[in-house]
Order: C-alpha cells, then structure tokens, then sequence
C-alpha cells in the first residue's frame, strides 16, 4: 500500500515539472493557439502560431491591402 502511494506521487511529480517546463518555454515564444472555423465551415480547427508569425500575417496583410489599394487607384477605382 505504501509502494502504491509512493510511485503514485513520484508519477503525480514528474507529470507537474513536464507540464511546467512546457509553459515557460511557449511563454518565452509567445505560442498561443486558437480555434478558427473556415469560411463555409461549422467545424473549428486549431491554429497555432508564435509572436513572430503573427507579427509577419499582419505585415502581410497589410501590404496586401495597400497593394489592392493602389491598384484600384491605377485602374480608376471603377470595378
């Protein structure tokens, strides 16, 4: 009965430093994950990233927004 009780918490131990290991190195990263649903989709998927990831989609957004910008100036704006 003691052995049981004793690799039960030795178990419980090793579980709580893994877990704590891995929170400080996503912290460190900024990763983070979210559930994002498709367009046309009901089913959520997982999406995950770090800071530098999502620092790059929004410069890439950006830049195609003031790439359709510029072009729709170029074309006249009519379309």
């Amino acid at each position: 009965m003691k052995l049981q009780i004793a690799l039960s918490a030795l178990a419980m131990l090793l579980l709580s430093g893994c877990n704590s290991t891995k929170s400080d190195q996503t912290a460190d990263t900024g990763y983070r994950c979210k559930q994002v649903r498709s367009l046309g989709s009901n089913i959520p998927n997982t999406y995950c990233s770090t800071k530098k990831q999502r620092e790059e989609a929004r410069e890439k957004a950006k830049e195609a927004v003031r790439n359709s910008r510029q072009t729709s100036v170029i074309s006249g704006g009519n379309g």
